[in-house]
């Protein structure tokens, strides 16, 4: 009697059809490993549905976008004009959608960005395999994804620094056609944070010292992006000079003289990913080397200009120091694969292969957070959310017509993006006030006609709330009705009387 195989299966399709389940699992990974471009997507895509999903509400930079992205000038007072540019797209959807696109924009930005990284890591070391190490140790901190989504104009510059990096090696060492691509890049990084700036100076300096550049200086090319450049950001400069260079003041309202360690404790959080992708490195026997030209020339513009900014910050207090730090660390990790000796990829391939699992706890940490509610994360600000549709219906009920304006406290500029009619913000613009949101081209009679909602300071009931402030700089208007209404700014904590006043509509 034949003995049976147990190791053989009874049904000889069945071998085959899970060989072929195993190839078709595999073919994804295999096309994740060969295309940088296919795994930032995924990245992006994951992201935003996991942020998209859990985060409450936005935070209040989206806000100010949003109404940026309104009033369509050429500058905002705190940031040059395309951070309220990047909100276009949304203009006339309501705030479940703009909170989406806000997620998706700063993921789809992120991913661009990383593969800035990738494209800059692979052009100053030549090893596609160095390349991923770079731009997959982008996962060892939140940098990229937890700690920019209060920043609106971060993410931008995470997308704009490393191409705008890799197009002026481009551009300097390899051909001038590239020049009219980096002034693009240049103005839109510069249009996004005047921070820019400060690595635009590094490469100025590049550029009029380094032989290769001066024999650019009449080459068409060079001369087509310089007017690119100063095209870019001739109206910003119009728009600053019209506002009083409230940018720039506001800023300085924001820091004051007084020595501390801020500066230190943010360059250790911003560049500590960089620190121990090097450790790590050693640790597996990597040998390093002193990096080729173009290296130290991107290790010199990344860098020069960070001593000020530490120093600068040290000896001031205020503002946000690791804002300004997160974009430079982005793109460190691209210059110190570099510095690796020929020979070593193989050994850097074997820590860049772990390096998602890093991302996925990042991730996994976020979800649990939020999740669990810790330390209210997964309700904050969901009370001015729901607040902002309470009370414009309110008013629908109230006066029956579309709520048009709101305005006086702070809490009113966020019925501005959740509630449903997104009304506009009774706020003018003052040289004295320098407001950071405010309604372009506001006009009193449009206001008198449509009426408005004014919300005193939260915790204030009517019979102390006072909106003197606001009607000494809107005479006509008249109150029709006041109310206080139990509000809370975060979902699951106490209630606190809200004074709301109705301005009714006059036509």
């Amino acid at each position: 009697m034949q003995k049976h195989d147990a190791s053989v299966p009874d049904n000889p399709y069945l071998a085959t059809y899970a060989l072929a389940s195993i190839e078709r699992l595999a073919r994804p990974m295999r096309a994740i490993a060969r295309s940088p471009a296919f795994y930032v997507s995924i990245y992006a895509i994951v992201w935003t549905l996991v942020s998209a999903s859990l985060d409450p509400t936005v935070p209040f930079d989206a806000v100010e976008a949003f109404n940026w992205a309104r009033n369509a000038e050429w500058g905002t007072p705190k940031n040059p004009w395309l951070v309220g540019f990047s909100m276009w797209p949304v203009l006339g959807l309501d705030g479940e959608a703009m909170a989406i696109y806000w997620y998706a924009s700063h993921f789809a930005a992120v991913a661009i960005g990383m593969l800035g990284v990738w494209h800059l890591a692979h052009r100053l070391s030549g090893e596609r395999s160095l390349a991923w190490l770079a731009m997959l140790s982008l996962h060892l901190s939140g940098a990229i994804n937890i700690d920019i989504l209060p920043y609106n104009d971060n993410y931008l510059l995470v997308m704009l620094w490393p191409w705008m990096l890799w197009l002026f090696i481009r551009a300097l060492l390899d051909s001038p056609r590239y020049w009219p691509a980096f002034a693009v890049v240049a103005g839109l990084a510069a249009m996004t944070k005047y921070s820019t700036f400060a690595l635009l100076g590094a490469i100025l300096v590049v550029i009029l010292s380094a032989p290769q550049a001066r024999r650019h200086y009449r080459h068409p090319a060079f001369l087509l992006g310089l007017g690119i450049f100063v095209a870019l950001i001739a109206p910003n400069v119009v728009w600053l000079a019209h506002h009083d260079f409230a940018a720039f003041r506001w800023v300085d309202d924001q820091i004051k003289p007084r020595l501390n360690a801020r500066a230190l404790c943010g360059a250790l959080t911003a560049f500590y990913p960089v620190a121990i992708l090097a450790l790590v490195m050693r640790v597996v026997g990597v040998r390093f080397r002193r990096p080729p030209i173009d290296a130290r020339i991107v290790a010199g513009v990344l860098l020069l200009p960070l001593l000020p900014i530490l120093l600068y910050f040290t000896l001031h207090n205020g503002g946000r120091i690791s804002e300004w730090l997160q974009p430079f660390a982005v793109s460190l990790p691209a210059v110190l694969v570099a510095c690796v000796q020929p020979g070593m990829a193989v050994r850097s391939w074997r820590i860049a292969r772990w390096l998602p699992a890093a991302g996925l706890l990042v991730m996994a940490g976020y979800v649990v957070f939020l999740s669990a509610n810790l330390r209210n994360a997964g309700q904050k600000f969901s009370g001015i959310k729901a607040a902002s549709v309470t009370l414009e219906q309110r008013w629908q009920e109230r006066y029956h017509m579309p709520l048009r304006y709101v305005g006086h406290d702070h809490v009113a500029t966020w019925l501005t993006f959740y509630a449903p009619g997104n009304p506009r913000l009774l706020m003018q613009w003052s040289e004295a006030r320098r407001p950071n949101i405010y309604t372009k081209d506001i006009d009193e009679a449009d206001v008198r006609a449509h009426g408005a909602i004014l919300l005193g300071p939260p915790g204030q009931s009517c019979p102390r709330a006072s909106f003197t402030r606001t009607l000494a700089q809107w005479p006509t208007l008249v109150i029709d009705a006041r109310e206080t209404v139990p509000f809370s700014y975060h979902g699951g904590t106490s209630l606190i009387p809200l004074c709301v006043t109705y301005i009714a509509p006059q036509s």
